[in-house]
């Protein structure tokens, strides 16, 4: 199809995949030449302990949104002129305030892949991300996304457990009407994100950059130190979603991580306290 756009043509695998995305299209250069690209492999040894990290803030506004199969994963679309107050979140390693504008959930064919973040090597079955714009300083997403200090990003990884998150199954269950790309999306009101962030004060941040082109670097990576509870069922009915029409299921949506480089990744968890609360053991957590 010559009509289709540059941002659709994109994929995660062959010559449209991962490591073609920055040669394919100039304004994605950075996705191959970029020096703090996502996702990374977290490597618990070499966390830096940081005691300057503040305490993250995260409203508990519910917001209404959409959620969408971009054909490249599910999305869910936060509506931004909603008369309700907007979800915002800022601590942690960040200095401003951070309006949430939309969430994305990769996931992948079988239990033992989908998550773009690792840790320790160590793959997770879906990771949902919750992509925030600096609304302190830019009027938008899209002024943002180019711009110092721009955007903000949970990583949230999901770990199996027999009774999925009651939060993430209404994404579930508005995913069960959405099997074709774009011929549907559903609308999901009063939806709270707060009740999707696994509570946890413990956090790893680095800085880094979209997982999907353009790669611009301008993201704050928040990786919550606690996964999200999902079903077997849960994941089962992501796996159904199709790319297209005319193409196979989505599957493995993800990007494989990318080199650290000399880049710090800092935390908040003492690996020297004694407190029976904060041992140095919550790195691992996920091990």
């Amino acid at each position: 199809d010559c009509t289709m756009l540059w941002h659709e043509w994109w994929t995660y695998e062959g010559i449209s995949g991962p490591d073609y995305w920055g040669t394919h299209n100039p304004a994605w250069s950075l996705c191959n030449k970029g020096k703090y690209q996502s996702p990374i492999d977290v490597s618990p040894n070499k966390l830096i302990y940081d005691p300057n990290l503040k305490p993250l803030h995260i409203d508990n506004t519910k917001v209404d949104g959409t959620l969408l199969n971009t054909g490249h994963d599910v999305t869910y679309e936060v509506l931004q002129d909603s008369l309700e107050p907007p979800f915002t979140f800022s601590g942690g390693p960040l200095s401003y305030k951070y309006r949430v504008q939309r969430i994305k959930l990769h996931f992948g064919v079988a239990d033992d892949i989908g998550s773009e973040h690792t840790v320790a090597g160590k793959t997770f079955p879906i990771e949902i991300q919750i992509i925030g714009y600096n609304s302190d300083l830019y009027k938008n997403y899209t002024e943002a996304l180019f711009s110092t200090h721009g955007l903000a990003a949970f990583s949230i990884l999901g770990m199996l457990d027999d009774k999925g998150n009651e939060e993430f199954e209404t994404i579930v269950k508005a995913a069960r009407i959405i099997h074709l790309k774009k011929a549907l999306s559903r609308n999901i009101s009063s939806f709270s994100i707060h009740n999707m962030i696994p509570k946890s004060d413990f956090f790893i941040t680095y800085e880094g950059s979209l997982t999907q082109p353009s790669c611009q670097e301008t993201v704050t990576w928040i990786l919550m130190n606690r996964p999200l509870h999902v079903s077997q069922e849960q994941l089962k009915e992501l796996r159904l979603l199709y790319s297209s029409e005319n193409t196979p299921l989505m599957e493995n949506n993800f990007r494989t991580p990318m080199p650290v480089n000399r880049r710090p990744v800092r935390t908040n968890i003492n690996p020297k306290a004694e407190d029976k609360e904060c041992t140095f053991k919550r790195t691992i957590y996920y091990k």
